[in-house]
């Protein structure tokens, strides 16, 4: 493209100087025939006067010279008048007579001068040169007509060599300039992408679809889709099959989408897609149908691994309240919510019903802070069982939201709100202190005190001051360290092990019993155990359900009793409801249990008296 601009561009302008040159080539000669003219027309004036001197016996030899040279400069002589040849065969026949007629105009007058020319044909002659110089005058004039047309024909080629040069230029211009928009563009574009992905960043995302939903007249859907536990990847396969993964999944997701239809990445294994459809059951088949392109990626990739996507969809039309694409996307990602929990298949619609539950969590999201101010939350505990003795070993303490008007929201609906809005922290705190309240209140009546474990979440072993907190807690009631047990989920070492490692350190240091919660719900570790140096694991009841192979599943409970005890660590089973589970866990060497079979959660004041019953 360069090397053809560049020859273009030569050879416009070579046209142009040779144009140039013949242009003022011809101005010149345009110059020089309006004199050839003047001069034929002196030619003929003159000769009418000299033949009247002679006539009248004025002869008049300078004049006759001064023709002979005008006519002889004409004819391609000397130049003394500046006068042209035109290689115009008109123009010079007519000269070639009008010359003939001038010498029999001489012969005459030099008879006439000696007695034997006759006057009436001089006269005759004078007529008729008269009349050949006015045929060489049009001749002439004809001749500089022509070139006057052809100098305006040149005029008009350089006007349109010009015109096609700025045209040709600006053409080449607008080729880089636009080249340059564009490539601008892309630059710009790929400022705004995800450089995993390829896929939007989650803020570009939000300004493009929102123009889109504001402009464009089609029936629009958002879709929030991410892997069912895309953590797992990372951890077994490593984070370059993951980052591997999430890049085959973006260019599968851009390769389908159509005109104004964009996707985006939230965050790790979110993406979210604005769609149109006609049908809102394409929405989910086109969803499917990437899915099972990246599963079959999965499968080819590790072994027949596979890990499949949960999708939430929410269309425009089914939303009652006006709405940004905020507003979308967190509808969207709640119906994706409902996936995550069992309650929908891969693919949920945005409804009716899930509305209501959205408005419930909007609700409870609302009063956090100040049912906390308020002092909403009630310590509940229930018993966990010895079962050595068959009494009351300790207790576990939970939380129960009662609010202000009476209604009490039970944990699985406020406890994920917390989470998702990082108060969590905030109300372990609650519990936490509240407990070393209510133990404080019994050591000073001389009362019975058991050990209560306090939960505590994730989002605690981020906080560097998390350990310090507690204890300044624990102290302010003084409440002996041996009395607090500190639980946490499995999960939390998949997260950040290391950071996990030195909390659990640290909690041991301060004096703190520390617990291994829900054991076996998640990705169980032997070397979670043998390295983290942890008191007491809790058996999940799910251990404990009914299920298909419950042999199987006690077989399972019985390993995992018998290795922990090489490790010097107790265990709780919970979730039990029955006493042959009491009198197997009995025989196995579990060292409590904690289930409605023998207690369920009580308020405070409920376990103040089963403790003082039991003694």
């Amino acid at each position: 493209m360069k090397r053809f601009f560049k020859s273009g561009l030569i050879t416009l302008f070579l046209l142009l100087f040779l144009f140039s040159g013949l242009t003022i080539h011809t101005l010149l000669q345009s110059q020089t025939n309006g004199r050839l003219i003047n001069y034929v027309g002196i030619v003929r004036g003159a000769t009418q006067r000299l033949v009247k001197l002679e006539l009248a016996g004025e002869p008049n030899d300078t004049l006759i010279g001064y023709l002979d040279s005008i006519l002889a400069e004409l004819q391609g002589g000397t130049a003394r008048y500046g006068l042209p040849v035109p290689d115009d065969p008109a123009y010079l026949s007519d000269l070639s007579k009008l010359e003939a007629t001038w010498r029999e105009i001489k012969t005459e007058i030099a008879n006439y001068r000696q007695g034997t020319g006759d006057s009436d044909r001089l006269l005759a002659l004078s007529e008729a040169y008269f009349d050949q110089a006015n045929n060489t005058v049009f001749s002439a004039d004809a001749y500089a007509a022509r070139q006057m047309h052809f100098l305006l024909a040149i005029c008009l080629v350089m006007v349109g060599i010009m015109s096609l040069t700025w045209i040709f230029i600006f053409w080449a211009n607008s080729k880089n300039l636009l080249k340059l928009e564009l490539q601008n563009e892309k630059l710009s574009d790929l400022t705004r992408r995800d450089t995993l992905t390829g896929v939007y960043r989650i803020d570009y995302f939000k300004e493009e679809a929102q123009r889109l939903l504001d402009t464009v007249p089609d029936k629009f859907a958002i879709v929030y889709t991410d892997f069912s536990d895309f953590k797992y990847v990372n951890d077994v396969f490593g984070y370059h099959y993951g980052d591997e993964l999430l890049s085959r999944y973006g260019a599968i997701i851009l390769r389908d989408l159509r005109e104004h239809e964009i996707c985006g990445r939230v965050s790790a294994d979110n993406f979210v897609l604005l769609l149109r459809y006609e049908d809102r059951k394409e929405l989910a088949a086109r969803q499917m149908a990437a899915d099972r392109e990246i599963l079959k990626f999965m499968n080819s990739a590790h072994h027949g691994q596979l890990l499949p996507t949960c999708c939430g969809i929410c269309c425009v039309e089914d939303v009652v309240e006006p709405l940004n694409i905020d507003g979308f996307l967190d509808r969207a990602n709640f119906a994706r919510k409902t996936v995550k929990t069992g309650e929908n298949t891969n693919y949920a619609y945005y409804d009716e019903s899930i509305r209501r539950h959205l408005w419930a969590e909007k609700d409870i999201e609302s009063r956090m802070s100040a049912a906390l101010e308020n002092r909403e939350f009630t310590v509940y505990y229930q018993p966990k069982v010895d079962l050595r003795t068959g009494r009351i070993g300790c207790a576990e303490a939970l939380v129960r939201w009662r609010s202000q008007g009476g209604t009490v929201i039970p944990p699985d609906r406020f406890i994920p709100v917390f989470e998702r809005k990082f108060m969590i922290d905030r109300l372990d705190q609650y519990v936490f202190e509240d407990v070393c309240r209510w133990l404080k209140s019994r050591l000073d009546a001389g009362k019975r005190v058991l050990p209560v474990s306090v939960n505590v979440s994730r989002l605690q072993f981020n906080d560097l001051n998390f350990v310090e907190n507690y204890v300044a807690i624990r102290d302010r009631y003084h409440i002996p360290a041996e009395l607090i047990e500190v639980e946490f989920t499995e999960s939390i070492a998949f997260d950040n092990s290391s950071l996990l490692l030195r909390t659990v350190h640290q909690l041991k240091e301060a004096g703190f019993t520390c617990s291994i919660d829900d054991f076996g719900k998640g990705y169980s570790s032997l070397s979670l155990l043998k390295d983290l140096p942890v008191d007491i694991l809790k058996i999940d009841s799910f251990f404990f359900a009914d299920g298909s192979d419950h042999n199987r599943d006690m077989a399972l409970v019985e390993s995992i009793v018998e290795l922990v005890k090489k490790f010097n660590m107790r265990t709780v089973a919970e979730g039990i409801e029955s006493m042959d589970q009491v009198e197997y866990l009995k025989q196995i060497g579990c060292d409590y249990v904690q289930g409605y079979v023998f207690y369920r959660p009580m308020p405070e004041d409920e376990y103040d008296g089963v403790l003082d019953e039991e003694k």
